[in-house]
C-alpha cells in the first residue's frame, strides 16, 4: 500500500483503503500483525521492511524480482525467495489445470477491461514476458500449442 500511495498520490485514502480491503478479503490469512518493521534489521532498503512481515509471519515463499534486497541473512531458512517467473513456474509444476483456468479468467478480464474483443492469450502471454516472466510465458505458449504435453 505504501508504494501505491507513493506512486499514485492522487488516489484518495478511501480508494487505497478499498484496495487494501480487497487484498485482505482475497487473502484473509495473509495479514501479519504483532511486529514492528523497526525490529527487523534488514533489508537494506527501508521501504521494503514491510515485506519482511513474511519473516515474522508464516509465509513459505517471498516473491520478488529484487533478490538483492532480501539477502539470506534477512530471511529465515524456511522462507524461499523466488522471482515472479520462478513462482509462476512452481505453481504450474503443481497444477497446470489451475494455471490454465486462471489464464482463461485473465483473458476474459483482459477483454472486458480493454473493451477489445480481439485480445487473446498471445497478447496476455506477451505481457507476462515483458513483465519478466519469460520462462513461464514460454511454458504457456508450449502448453497452448500442445495441451497434451508431448
Amino acid at each position: 500500500m505504501y508504494r501505491l500511495r507513493r506512486k499514485r498520490p492522487e488516489h484518495s485514502e478511501q480508494a487505497i483503503g478499498g484496495q487494501r480491503r480487497r487484498f485482505v478479503q482475497a487473502f484473509p490469512y495473509g495479514l501479519v500483525t504483532g511486529y514492528s518493521p523497526n525490529d527487523v534489521p534488514c533489508p537494506p532498503d527501508p521501504d521494503d521492511r514491510h515485506v519482511l512481515a513474511a519473516v515474522h509471519g508464516r509465509a513459505d515463499i517471498l516473491v520478488t524480482d529484487d533478490r538483492r534486497a532480501f539477502p539470506p541473512e534477512c530471511v529465515r531458512e524456511s522462507l524461499s525467495v523466488r522471482t515472479g517467473d520462478e513462482f509462476l513456474n512452481w505453481v504450474a509444476d503443481r497444477s497446470m489445470p489451475l494455471v490454465m483456468r486462471t489464464l482463461a479468467r485473465q483473458i476474459d478480464y483482459y477483454r472486458r477491461s480493454l473493451v477489445a474483443e480481439d485480445k487473446d492469450a498471445v497478447e496476455l502471454i506477451a505481457h507476462l514476458r515483458k513483465a519478466g516472466a519469460s520462462r513461464f510465458a514460454d511454458r504457456l505458449e508450449n502448453h497452448l500449442a500442445d495441451p497434451s504435453g508431448r
